[in-house]
């Protein structure tokens, strides 16, 4: 299979993007990785790391980049055609790569995505889902940043995009739903989150109704649905809070001075840490699409490639597709 990386994306890029595609490669042999972005930038950083498997990358050249804070960045694809985001989208497209992955402009990733690949049949619109680490088995959040204003129908599409997506990485057959609120009672929340909450009760099999962000990692739950800008915030919360702790314990001397200590603690860190879960997609966009967080660093990106391997050797977007059909035919005509 064959990958495109947007090289030039992230706050850490290109050392981050370099480092990250050469230690993927090293450990799987039967795939090939685009490296797009500026040529010569590109040229540097593989002399600058010895990256000597030459047979198995390209390089893709694309001199514009696109900064985090591009002014109109939903408009990219027509105002920076030639950026590596929009070119490694356009890979994808024209068939040349399989997936990509792009720690860039999220908005900027987005629209080009739409705007090249378009949604998957019936998807109003397309969410973006984050795997999150719990102490019973994890949970995809949906959406953590792409829709900061959203409608009921947006919530149902979410959730049924999302038990789809938690069905195949946690290997389950049917998958516990909920709707972040801020109590459980059916009642509960703003206008959104109760017309929600009837949408997903009488569409989605698995609804157990409204889930407090306090319960999120204690919950036996698969699925957590809710709009762009509460999940991002949740986003944000939570690995601020885990690397705050992290930092905190590991600067106490009574912990540093125990071995044993130190590695329970430093297991239970490394269980939560994003950099070890790669990439969020997103997921109604026809096409593999892998969102890195803008400051990830090689380890991230090595994590991406991964999942976008497993995204494609599983047929992982076929499936979305496929078991939307019956989903879809819930939502589509709903307000």
């Amino acid at each position: 299979m064959i990958i495109a990386l947007d090289v030039m994306g992230g706050d850490n890029a290109p050392k981050s993007n370099i480092l990250g595609a050469k230690k993927f490669l090293n450990s799987n042999p039967n795939v090939k990785v685009i490296l797009v972005g500026h040529e010569s930038i590109i040229k540097d950083q593989l002399k600058i790391h010895e990256f000597d498997d030459l047979n198995r990358i390209e390089i893709y050249h694309s001199p514009e980049i696109i900064t985090m804070d591009e002014p109109k960045p939903s408009m990219v694809f027509k105002t920076r055609p030639n950026s590596s985001i929009v070119q490694a989208v356009k890979l994808v497209k024209d068939g040349l790569a399989d997936a990509i992955i792009s720690a860039g402009n999220t908005a900027a990733l987005l629209s080009s995505s739409l705007f090249i690949l378009g949604k998957i049949e019936g998807i109003k619109r397309p969410t973006l889902a984050t795997y999150f680490p719990s102490r019973e088995g994890g949970f995809v959040l949906s959406d953590v940043g792409a829709n900061m204003d959203v409608k009921p129908i947006h919530i149902l599409q979410f959730a049924a995009m999302a038990s789809i997506y938690a069905k195949n990485i946690k290997k389950i057959d049917s998958v516990k739903v909920g709707l972040l609120n801020i109590g459980s009672e059916k009642n509960k929340g703003n206008a959104l989150a109760q017309s929600s909450f009837k949408h997903l009760e009488n569409n989605i099999k698995g609804f157990i109704g409204n889930i407090e962000p306090r319960y999120l990692f204690e919950k036996n739950i698969d699925v957590v649905v809710c709009d762009g800008f509460a999940g991002n915030v949740i986003l944000k919360l939570t690995e601020g809070l885990v690397s705050h702790l992290n930092k905190w314990m590991n600067s106490k001397k009574e912990i540093k001075n125990n071995p044993e200590v130190m590695n329970i603690v430093n297991s239970i860190f490394n269980n939560y840490n994003y950099e070890a879960h790669g990439a969020s997609p997103f997921l109604g966009v026809k096409g593999i699409v892998l969102k890195c967080h803008g400051a990830c660093s090689d380890k991230s990106i090595e994590s991406a490639l991964n999942l976008a391997h497993t995204f494609s050797s599983k047929d992982l977007l076929s499936k979305i597709e496929n078991d939307l059909e019956k989903d879809l035919s819930l939502t589509t005509n709903l307000d």
